[in-house]
Order: C-alpha cells, then sequence, then structure tokens
C-alpha cells in the first residue's frame, strides 16, 4: 500500500512562495478578533440515536455553504544548471552562440495548478484549508459555493509541520461553519466528508470515525501527526475540505488518504483534528504567520514489553530519554538518558509522538514539569524550553563511519562479543577522545541481542544504568545481574541509544 497526498497538480516547492500575511491592508489582526467572529459548540455528539436518521441534510445545510473550492497556481522554473551552458559539446549541439551568457531569468518556465477545499470560519473570509493547498502558492483563488463567485485570497498564515494554512478572502456576511469539538469524539461517531473532489464541487460522503490519534504516517514529512482517520469516501481534490459531525459541526480538515495501486479511495481517510487546527491558526496569527515552537532537547524511544521489563516496569507507559543534547533546556534542568517520563505538566504521557506533539504546542520559554522514573525512584524536573527554530541547529543528526572490530576478549551475551576500546579501535571508530566504554566486537546475527537492536561497533558505556570503563566493570555486573532483561547505553554514530537485551 502506499500514502497518497490529496493533491491535483502537485506543486513543486522550488520556486519563490507567497509572502505570509497577518495584517489585511495594512490592519493587522489578532486571534482574540478573529475568535469573537467564530461558532463554536463543543458539545459532545449523541451517545446514541434514539431512532433511525433517513438524512443528514439539515445538518449538512449548515456547512455546505462555507466549504469553498481552492484553487492556485504556481510559476515552476525550468531546472537547467549553470554548468550545462560552460560544457562546449552542449552549446554545439543546441547551437547556442560562443557569446551567450547564462542567465536565469531567460530560462523557460510553466505554471502548474493545483485543486483544493476550505473551509470559512468567520463571516469577513478567514478559511482554514491545508498547506500542501495553498501554502506555497504565487496565487490562490476561491470560489463560494452558493454564488460561483471567485476571490483572490492572501496567505495569512501556514505550517508545514502539520500541513495546515489560513487564508483570507475580501468578503462580508459569509456562512461560516460551526467548530465542534473534536477531543469529545469517539470511534463510531458518524463523520461525514465535504469538499470539492476532481473538481466536483459540494461532494457528500458518509463514514464513521474509524480511529484517532493516528501518528507515525509520514503524511507532514517528520511534522506533528494526531490524525483522525475515517472510512468516508476521500479523493483528490478534497484536501483542505470539511469532516463534520452528524449535527454539521466541524470536526477536522479533510489532508490525506491511504490508498491503494489505482491511487483511488480504499476507505482510509485522515484528517486534522479542528482543535489542533485552531490551535496552529491562533499561533499563525499571534507569530507572524508562522508557528514557535518549545524545544527540550532530547532524542526519545518508545517502551516496549521488554524495556519495560528491563525497566522493572509493569506495564509499557512512559517514553525513554534516549540522548540528551549538549546544552539543551533539558541538560540544563538535569534530565539524563536513561530517564523515563510518565508525566508532562501533570498529564501521563501515552506515547512518544503524543508528548512531542504536547512539547511542540508549548510556547517558547515556557516552564514545563516532567514526572520522571531515575533509579526507580519519582521525581520532577522543571525545564524552561527553548525555541524550536534555534534547537534544530544544535541537535542536528551527529554523523560517524563504522568500522570492523577486531576479534573479540570476553563473551558478554550469547551471541555477543566485547573488548576493551584502545587507541586503535578508537581511531577506527573515530570516537571521542573523552568517550569511555567497551566496544562490541561482533554481534550473531540470529542471537537476541542483534534483534533487539545491539550491533558491532557500538560502544557500551553503561550496564544495568552503571556507567562501564572496562571489560573487568562489565563481567562484574553482568555477573551480579539476576534480571531477564539487562539494560544498555550505546554510543555509535555520535548518537546515544538505550538497548533491553534478553538474557535468559
Amino acid at each position: 500500500m502506499k500514502k497518497t497526498f490529496l493533491r491535483f497538480g502537485l506543486l513543486a516547492a522550488a520556486a519563490v512562495s507567497m509572502p505570509l500575511l497577518t495584517s489585511i491592508h495594512g490592519q493587522e489582526v489578532k486571534f482574540e478578533d478573529l475568535k469573537k467572529k467564530l461558532k463554536i459548540d463543543s458539545a459532545a455528539p449523541p451517545a446514541e440515536a434514539t431512532a433511525v436518521v433517513s438524512s443528514y441534510a439539515d445538518a449538512l445545510e449548515k456547512v455546505m455553504p462555507a466549504v469553498v473550492t481552492v484553487y492556485s497556481t504556481k510559476e515552476i522554473k525550468a531546472n537547467l544548471p549553470k554548468q550545462r551552458f560552460d560544457d562546449p559539446m552542449f552549446r554545439r549541439f543546441f547551437g547556442i552562440p560562443e557569446d551567450f551568457e547564462f542567465d536565469e531569468k531567460d530560462l523557460p518556465s510553466r505554471k502548474e495548478e493545483g485543486l483544493g477545499s476550505g473551509v470559512i470560519i468567520s463571516p469577513d473570509g478567514f478559511i482554514l484549508t491545508n498547506n500542501h493547498v495553498a501554502g506555497d502558492a504565487d496565487e490562490v483563488i476561491v470560489r463560494l459555493s452558493h454564488d460561483k463567485k471567485e476571490y483572490t485570497a492572501e496567505v495569512i498564515g501556514a505550517d508545514p509541520q502539520t500541513d495546515v494554512a489560513l487564508i483570507k478572502i475580501d468578503a462580508k456576511n459569509l456562512k461560516s461553519v460551526t467548530l465542534g469539538d473534536s477531543t469529545k469524539l469517539r470511534v463510531g461517531d458518524v463523520a461525514l466528508a465535504v469538499g470539492n473532489p476532481f473538481g466536483l464541487d459540494q461532494t457528500v460522503t458518509l463514514g464513521i470515525i474509524s480511529a484517532l490519534g493516528r501518528t507515525d504516517l509520514n503524511i507532514t514529512d517528520g511534522g506533528y501527526e494526531n490524525f483522525i482517520q475515517t472510512d468516508a469516501s476521500i479523493n483528490r481534490g478534497n484536501s483542505g475540505g470539511a469532516l463534520v459531525d452528524a449535527s454539521g459541526r466541524l470536526i477536522g480538515i479533510n489532508t490525506a488518504i491511504q490508498s491503494g495501486f489505482s491511487g483511488g479511495n480504499i476507505g482510509i481517510g485522515f484528517a486534522i483534528p479542528v482543535n489542533m487546527a485552531m490551535n496552529i491558526v491562533e499561533r499563525l496569527l499571534e507569530n507572524g504567520g508562522t508557528v514557535k515552537r518549545g524545544f527540550l532537547g532530547v532524542f526519545l524511544k518508545e517502551v516496549d514489553t521488554t524495556m519495560a521489563k528491563a525497566l522493572g516496569r509493569a506495564d509499557n507507559n512512559g517514553v525513554l530519554v534516549n540522548e540528551v543534547g549538549p546544552g539543551t533546556p533539558a541538560e540544563k534542568a538535569g534530565l539524563k538518558a536513561g530517564d523515563l517520563i510518565v508525566a508532562y505538566n501533570g498529564t501521563t504521557v501515552e506515547s512518544m509522538p503524543k508528548l512531542r506533539l504536547d512539547i511542540s504546542n508549548t510556547a517558547p520559554g515556557a516552564e514545563v514539569e516532567f514526572e520522571i522514573i531515575r533509579g526507580g525512584k519519582t521525581e520532577k524536573v522543571k525545564v524552561k524550553l527553548g525555541d524550536l527554530d534555534d534547537g534544530k541547529v544544535a541537535m542536528g543528526d551527529p554523523r560517524g563511519r563504522g568500522a570492523k572490530p577486531e576479534k573479540n576478549d570476553l563473551e558478554f551475551v550469547k551471541g555477543v562479543e566485547i573488548k576493551e576500546i584502545d587507541d586503535d579501535v578508537r581511531t577506527a571508530l573515530e570516537l571521542p577522545e573523552d568517550l569511555k566504554g567497551v566496544v562490541v566486537s561482533s554481534v550473531e546475527d540470529s542471537s537476541s541481542a542483534a534483534k533487539n537492536g545491539l550491533r558491532a561497533g557500538q560502544v557500551i558505556t553503561q550496564v544495568d544504568q552503571q556507567p562501564v570503563e572496562s571489560v573487568a566493570e562489565v563481567r562484574g555486573i553482568r555477573e551480579k545481574f539476576k534480571g531477564d532483561v539487562l539494560l544498555l547505553q550505546v554510543f555509535a554514530a555520535g548518537r546515544r541509544d538505550i538497548l533491553a537485551i534478553p538474557v535468559k
């Protein structure tokens, strides 16, 4: 199966983007001003149907006028490197004069067109849509559904990390959608998708909420995901359209589908929860058309059953700190590799993507509290978050090279051999001078250690949460260890990792 964005005429990202605005005709736009114009109904969907529903027409009459067609255009310049024009054979083949001087302005260009949907959220023309529909376009045209009038839209702000964009048309007294509360959704609730698939405007499809909190779909290319899954039919052109409940309240912005080989709908679609989308709208308006995100400065790891056993935990709750970046807010606050984060600002940590999303939703400079388990004891650590834009440089992916270690001195656990770090090993593996530990010299492919991530060339820096500097120290800890799963901290390619290795 492959994942497909709901796009029609994909817009390449190479050309200059449309400027982002947080002022309209010279007047500053604030979220508090927009909020006064929103219609909000946060009641939960009905728990049970009191009678057989024969029609959703009344609910749809409320939302359909607020769903618009969004056309986008972008100028794409031909990609022809200057070096080609310096090649004499290239010049002769195409008959280019010797005195011709290359200028990128002379390259041919073409216009690519995109088609999507949008949802009017205020009577004065604020419209929610997807970043991939309008965020990087040179021109955006909005066509209303009821009178077919077309307006040139301004991109107020766009966030590629969540695929949310806010655009604005100069109009008044528009029909706007009522905002629901996506936190009150349950699997099985009725869901209706409204949009313009393949240019067929005002198309409505019916389904249910199939799942909530979908992550790791790679729809936003490493961004932040918390998708509603629905089987309401979604197709190309639905991007940016409305997902509404049985009462016609907006619960999501349709964004992507899981498609078969044909590229068509197979009953698996994804929408951005409306609460998440409106959170992004607020931050776009408050930060000049971009989103500021909190930055902690750690690499995290999910806790599976094996890891939980190594940590002496009866459940898999929490997220493990795999590595703490130097000079980051996490390091300054005292967080350490091996800490198990079980709560964030008093809320239980359910998963790594959810914690990552919660941190990103917190403003830079805010003081937050982590509840952690360290060495079997519960502690609370307060951290002043940094700015993610600054943190990206600090936490850039380090690079390193591996080398085949020499023969071992000791079988550490079944199928794993280790040896001391001498000058030759340190040079061959390009290890930092201050790195202490023992090197894994070989791992049998069929061993439990290999299946749980241990590789030749890794440096073991901790065993059972105790620092080690020699084979003798490792042997001593190993001989005293009575458990079934041994916790290791390893270093490789500039990164630290925590592994849970079965030893029985």
